[in-house]
């Protein structure tokens, strides 16, 4: 069987590629993301940074990359990073210069100073801390963070959980006083108040005793007014429209001459003067 010449020169060309592929190498992996945070950090780009020194120790752990990750946390202000950083530097280099050693714990303690403490007066003992939405071990009742702004929640079985955000700056000393109350403590209940109406008592009847041998006098009842009667308000309907006839002839109003008003109760050809 014989084989086109373009697909052997395909399968020829492959060959190499196929044979001397090499997987790539890590450690020099690790030298360029080393390299590229070396870079990162003389730009100010300490986030970038801690990344690259990150991958670079995973890649290949050389102790120089945890001196040069920690000096980079420090500058972000994760100070608890930076000293635990720090120290896996001291324990795992080789041949250290004493020099380095020394300024090494130097700087060490100078974090340890600068991070701020809180300082936890919470009842009732014992509780649970979480810090940032994180569990927090606490040794006593002092605990240093990193500074910056934090939020702390503090609870216990069956206590309502308290929280707190704190915004400290490097070396500062705070007091935290939390009281856990039970959490299914119910509210006092307001009183009941039923309004009742009092009862009307009717006056006392004082009755005055009559001295023997004298008839009591019985008040009579009062006699009807004037204007009670019918006589009154006929008599003063007819005063009434004599009136208005009367001063409707002076004006002129009611004329002989004109016709009657169409409509009304006055027939101006009845009335006579």
């Amino acid at each position: 069987m014989k084989l086109h010449a373009p697909l052997l020169a395909v399968a020829l060309a492959l060959t190499p590629a196929v044979s001397f592929a090499q997987p790539a190498n890590p450690e020099a992996q690790a030298r360029t993301a080393f390299e590229r945070g070396i870079a990162d950090v003389d730009a100010g780009r300490f986030a970038s940074a801690v990344a690259a020194f990150e991958e670079s120790y995973r890649l290949r752990p050389v102790a120089v990359v945890l001196f040069n990750l920690a000096g980079a946390y420090s500058r972000m202000g994760r100070h608890q990073q930076s000293i635990a950083t720090y120290e896996r530097y001291l324990a795992e280099g080789t041949r250290l210069p004493p020099e380095r050693v020394q300024s090494v714990r130097d700087r060490i303690a100078e974090l340890r100073r600068e991070m701020p403490v809180v300082v936890l007066r919470v009842r009732p003992a014992p509780f649970t801390l979480t810090v940032d939405g994180r569990p927090q071990a606490v040794t006593g009742d002092e605990l240093a963070l990193d500074p910056g702004s934090h939020i702390l929640v503090v609870s216990a079985p069956s206590r309502a959980p308290q929280q707190r955000e704190v915004q400290l700056s490097p070396g500062a000393r705070i007091t935290w006083d939390a009281e856990l109350v039970a959490e299914n403590t119910a509210a006092p209940t307001a009183p009941v108040v039923v309004a009742t109406t009092p009862a009307v008592t009717a006056p006392a009847v004082v009755t005055t005793p009559h001295p023997a041998g004298e008839t009591p006098v019985t008040p009579r009842e009062s006699s009807p007014g004037i204007t009670s009667r019918w006589w009154f308000w006929t008599g003063l309907g007819v005063v009434v429209a004599g009136g208005t006839v009367l001063a409707l002839g002076l004006s002129g109003t009611f004329d002989t001459t004109q016709a009657p008003v169409p409509g009304t109760a006055y027939d101006v050809s009845a009335v006579r003067w």
